[in-house]
Parts: C-alpha cells; structure tokens; sequence
C-alpha cells in the first residue's frame, strides 16, 4: 500500500512534479510498472486497473481525496514523463559527447529552476532523469534566473562576468543531432535500455 504527504496537511488534490518521480521510481521498483513504463494490472491489488488511458494506478481513493474522485497515475501519463525525462537524460549525454567527457566524469552538477528544489536525487537517478552519480555531486540553485538578473542589476562585476560568460557559450542544436535522437531513443525506459549506466539501480533491482 502507497504512503503520501500532503502540502498543507489537507486532502490531496492531484500529483506534484517532484511527486511524481517519486511514485515512479516507485512503482518501477516494486514491480508495478515495466521497464517501458506499463501498469501491470494483473497484480493482486483492486490499485492497478484498466481505465479510459489504459492501465492505471490509484495512488488515492475517492474517500482520501479532497475532489471525491480516485487520484489515479494512467499509462499516458507515465509516457509524457518517460519522453520528458528522456528528453533530459539525452541532453546531458551528447553535452557530455561533444565536450569529449563521459558523465561519470562530471565533478558537480548545478541544477536550476525553483523546481529543482524539490526533486528526490534517488528518486530521479531510478527513473533516469539524472545520470547516476554519488548525491552529494548534485547542487540545487533555485531559481538561478532571478538571481542572475538580481547580481546583474547591481553588481557591475558580476555584469561583467556574466557577459564574458555569455560570449565563451557553445550552442548545441540537439534536433538536428542524429546523436540526440539515439540517446533519446535509448532513454525512453526506465531507467535506460543500457543498465550499465545505471549500476546502483541495477544493484537495487537484483536485491529485490
């Protein structure tokens, strides 16, 4: 049986971002997703079902929920996940090729967007969003783009610096990329097709 937290302590109203990546690596673990991210409703559970999006899994009944209704995760929205986080995982990867480097090779990772804040490191390395790493490499900025135009507004320095940053910046056109596409098609599973990428997450599927 699923466990959750609420913001606010009230019902639950729906699924964060960061919620679900987490339900995901989840559900992934445990067996209640495959590796392309399919419900497997044969389970002995009345949680995975077949519903109007196929194969569902109910995370909160109606009596839990603060609408009335069962919060549910459904095969179409696992997908529009799995082509988001492959979308990422596949940008770090020809990032990483074109600078000539490998990803586990990668000292620190700055993560930006308010959002960020909220991601399980764990929970995105299962799901391969985030390229397995040791935690502590992973930095979490905030909302870098505030702050940026906040030093750049009173600090002549910092102006200065950003400027001379901008100019050394490589831009990278990933849709033209075949390399982009391949990653990507790659990336499409949970967490990759290639496990050799992820042995931490190999080694807690052979646990369990």
């Amino acid at each position: 049986e699923p466990t959750f937290r609420v913001i606010g302590g009230s019902k639950p109203e729906g699924l964060c971002g960061s919620g679900l990546i987490s339900l995901l690596a989840e559900m992934f673990l445990t067996g209640v997703v495959d590796k392309g991210g399919k419900v497997n409703t044969k389970l002995p559970t009345s949680r995975t079902r077949d519903g109007a999006h196929g194969g569902e899994y109910v995370v909160a009944w109606a009596a839990e929920s603060s609408a009335g209704e069962d919060i549910v995760i459904t095969n179409v929205d696992i997908d529009n996940l799995l082509r988001a986080k492959a979308a990422i995982y596949a940008g770090f990867a020809v990032l990483a090729e074109n600078v000539g480097v490998t990803l586990d090779m990668a000292e620190k990772v700055l993560v930006g967007g308010s959002f960020g804040k909220y991601i399980n490191v764990e929970k995105a390395i299962e799901i391969g969003l985030l390229p397995d790493l040791p935690w502590e490499r992973f930095q979490f900025l905030g909302n870098t783009s505030v702050q940026g135009s906040y030093l750049a507004l009173i600090d002549y320095e910092a102006r200065n610096r950003i400027t001379e940053i901008a100019a050394r910046m490589t831009y990278i056109e990933l849709s033209a990329d075949n390399k982009f596409y391949d990653a990507f098609m790659s990336a499409l599973f949970l967490p990759h097709t290639d496990m050799s990428l992820f042995p931490s997450v190999a080694k807690m599927m052979e646990e369990k």
